[in-house]
């Protein structure tokens, strides 16, 4: 039985997904730790894997269900089954320093935390505007739960699996801020460790500002998803959805107002704007769509993903 089961999920990135396996192999097995794969994409990677991995070292599922968070409870559920202590997770666009899983357990360790994040630097594969490093959009501190770079104990999870990532955002994302939030609400202990950094590949098409909105869409969509889980009276609910839309605005007037001398902060008072939308547009019934494949068009189309 493993200490450690690395998690990832992946979809039609075989490039990537193959230096992934390269930089976690050595740390997998100076840790011995087992990596889990699966993978709900168009075009199976099996092969990428299995190239990469030796035999032993990993286990690889492949899903024809599409959507996030079907493949990450499939991973959850083939990890568990080998009885691992701790839990580490990455995406499949991001490659980690040489002693990232070091790293995220000796800062488990030392908090005696029951979950700890690390920083995601962007890895940008064309020379970035000015304005997308001097508004840190692509960057991630280790502050905010998220799975992109994460430690977390086996012994958190709730022993039921319905209760581990929730249907309802497997199409929309923010899956993993609602768990790991929850999990933060029934007593786990939360660590930062600033040296496991992992890098996140940041292509040409994301270097658009109409990206960094409809990202500030997602988040306005996925704060609405999570009070509609959290409250029960419609009258909190919309207290509580109406209260983030102000305060997102009030956000985006902060950034309009010291724009003139830092113009990056036009971009950030759009995505806030977007966010605010999101939060209106989703708490008022319309659905969005922003991973896998677009659904069939019907008289209320979901938003196209991006």
């Amino acid at each position: 039985m493993p200490e450690i089961a690395v998690l990832l999920c992946t979809c039609d990135r075989p490039q990537r997904l193959a230096l992934l396996l390269a930089a976690l192999l050595p740390q997998a097995e100076e840790l011995d730790a087992c990596v889990v794969i699966v993978d709900n994409g168009l075009r199976s990677s099996e092969q990428v894997v299995r190239d990469v991995m030796p035999p032993g070292r990993f286990t690889y599922r492949r899903l024809n269900e599409r959507g996030l968070v079907v493949a990450r409870n499939c991973a959850l559920q083939l990890a568990m089954d080998q009885k691992p202590v701790l839990l580490a997770f990455i995406d499949d666009d991001e490659v980690p320093d040489r002693h990232w899983l070091h790293n995220l357990r000796r800062r488990m360790d030392e908090a005696q935390a029951d979950m700890v994040n690390g920083p995601v630097m962007p890895d940008f594969m064309e020379a970035p505007p000015p304005w997308a490093g001097a508004g840190s959009f692509y960057e991630k501190s280790g502050h905010t739960p998220c799975t992109s770079n994460l430690m977390l104990r086996a012994s958190c999870l709730p022993d039921d699996p319905a209760q581990w990532f929730l249907p309802a955002f497997n199409f929309s994302g923010g899956e993993d801020n609602e768990f790991l939030n929850r999990l933060l609400q029934r007593g786990a202990a939360r660590a930062v460790a600033g040296d496991a950094i992992v890098h996140e590949a940041i292509p040409a098409d994301r270097l658009r500002r109409r990206y960094v909105w409809q990202r500030g869409l997602r988040d306005g969509v996925v704060i609405s998803e999570i009070a509609a889980l959290s409250h029960q009276s419609r009258l909190r609910f919309f207290r509580h959805v109406a209260w983030r839309a102000v305060q997102k605005l009030g956000y985006a007037c902060n950034h309009l107002f010291w724009s003139p001398a830092e113009p990056w902060r036009l971009i950030s008072a759009g995505a806030d704007l977007a966010a605010a939308c999101g939060i209106v547009l989703r708490a008022s019934g319309m659905r969005f769509h922003f991973h896998g494949p677009r659904p069939a068009p019907r008289q209320h189309a979901d938003q196209a993903s991006r």
